[in-house]
């Protein structure tokens, strides 16, 4: 048992690189979803009030979930990735769910605060270990110590 708990403790980054894994790919599912059903997102929007801001809102939406997912999910640029996400999440919370639909049945509010205090932590953290950011990062601290 003293074994196991050992290796937990020398590899509890583990459990931060997963969650960043696992919120890249969900991030990746929302945004299809959101592609294959535009119509009830833009309602969601209010698209009927600005139709062009919501068109455009919607769309950058999708690219960010599913673009940035997929970076989020391997490591690359997770701070600035996370950082985009931000934005998306902060209108979720605060903008759609102002509307008193917070405590509404089937709401979603407490997965877009999740994912958001999870985007937030991701800033600051950034990708980890086993990311494809730590990669680069070492590969420039090599390149920097040979000699010209």
């Amino acid at each position: 048992m003293k074994q196991f708990a050992d290796w937990l403790s020398a590899h509890g980054d583990w459990a931060i690189e997963f969650v960043r894994a696992y919120l890249g790919a969900l991030l990746i599912w929302r945004g299809f979803y959101f592609l294959e059903n535009t119509g009830q997102f833009l309602e969601l929007l209010n698209a009927q009030e600005t139709p062009m801001a919501a068109f455009f809102f919607a769309h950058y939406v999708m690219f960010a979930h599913i673009i940035g997912g997929a970076m989020l999910a391997i490591g690359l640029l997770t701070r600035v990735v996370a950082a985009f996400q931000a934005p998306i999440l902060l209108g979720a919370v605060f903008i759609l769910y102002a509307r008193g639909a917070a405590s509404a049945p089937g709401s979603e509010f407490e997965y877009a605060l999740l994912v958001l205090g999870l985007l937030a932590m991701y800033v600051f953290y950034g990708g980890g270990r086993l990311s494809v950011d730590h990669v680069i990062d070492l590969q420039a601290a090599a390149q920097s110590k040979r000699p010209a």
